[in-house]
């Protein structure tokens, strides 16, 4: 891996390092506010252990007010917040049984499946070459996109890549 001088680079580490890729938003106050949102609140983060590492699975509101050791109201705020931060999206379906009820569930964020991997180990994820893809999309699309307001054409991106 070539550094160019003047960049950090992690030195000597004793542990295995898990690369993350992370998408934040670009304004300073909502990326702020996001972090301390998230990283300040052990419900929050315990409702970001619980949410699948990848794909369009559904996490249902209903299991996590079951699971989680907090009143309904902390968990459905957090998930609120969580959902304002966009790092969740709720959906509703209806559930068809003795009486048809609709219910509602969350779905991770695409961009945000870094967060949710900040609480998994790697031995944990048994679709890992599905979420390097998917990280590998997100970052080489967001990479040529800011590399084009700076006028850094696609070709020299991949040059650079190989």
């Amino acid at each position: 891996m070539r550094m160019q001088e003047g960049c950090l680079g992690f030195g000597n580490m004793d542990e295995e390092v898990f690369p993350y890729i992370l998408f934040l938003p670009k304004d300073r106050d909502k990326l702020v506010s996001m972090l301390n949102g998230v990283f300040g609140s052990e419900a929050k983060i315990e409702i970001l252990k619980r949410v699948p590492a990848c794909g369009e699975i559904k996490i249902y509101q209903k299991n996590l007010i079951g699971e989680l050791p907090y009143s309904n109201k902390t968990v459905i705020k957090n998930l609120k917040e969580l959902c304002e931060f966009n790092i969740l999206h709720e959906k509703m379906e209806k559930q068809r049984g003795e009486k048809d009820v609709w219910v509602k569930y969350y779905l991770v964020d695409e961009r945000m499946t870094w967060l949710v991997l900040l609480f998994k180990r790697p031995s944990e994820i048994n679709n890992m070459k599905s979420i390097i893809l998917q990280l590998t999309r997100l970052y080489y699309k967001s990479i040529v996109d800011l590399g084009s307001k700076y006028g850094i054409g696609e070709d020299d991106i991949k040059k650079e890549m190989s």
